[in-house]
């Protein structure tokens, strides 16, 4: 009985870690002093993961300032590449759409994530500021 309850924990424990939430590549939220800016930056990288493949070998995207029901539209663009990048006013929250084909049908995916620049004197020699967050994921699900 007690090697089933601790079987049993151990799945819940896995299961809690492997939800269906995006996986932001681990770096993004974390910096080194290389990457730290004396001077406040009024612009910042947003960075947009997409599907490329054979029936998608490009992906029409546009990208909202704040949520894209409010249809404030920051760029309109279309990608080649599954990794997409714009820079872009810093301290906003951005959504994309990005449109698929799927046979027939097509198939709009939508996130969105606030690009934040924070601020730091105590982990560099200096005093800076950094980017944390950015990163929307718009990949097709399995």
């Amino acid at each position: 009985m007690k090697k089933e309850k601790i079987i049993v924990i151990i799945l819940i424990f896995l299961l809690v870690n492997t939800s269906c939430e995006r996986h932001e590549p681990s770096d993004l939220n974390t910096f080194d002093c290389s990457t730290c800016y004396q001077d406040r930056p009024e612009m910042g990288r947003l960075t947009v993961a997409l599907s490329i493949n054979s029936e998608n070998p490009f992906v029409p995207l546009v990208i909202y300032r704040g949520n894209f029901e409010n249809n404030d539209i920051e760029y309109i663009d279309t990608s080649w590449s599954e990794d997409y990048w714009v820079e872009v006013p810093v301290d906003k929250y951005y959504s994309v759409t990005a449109k698929y084909k799927d046979g027939n049908k097509t198939v709009i995916a939508v996130d969105g994530d606030k690009l934040e620049l924070e601020y730091t004197s105590e982990d560099c020699d200096l005093p800076c500021y950094y980017y944390k967050g950015g990163y929307i994921d718009v990949r097709l699900r399995n």
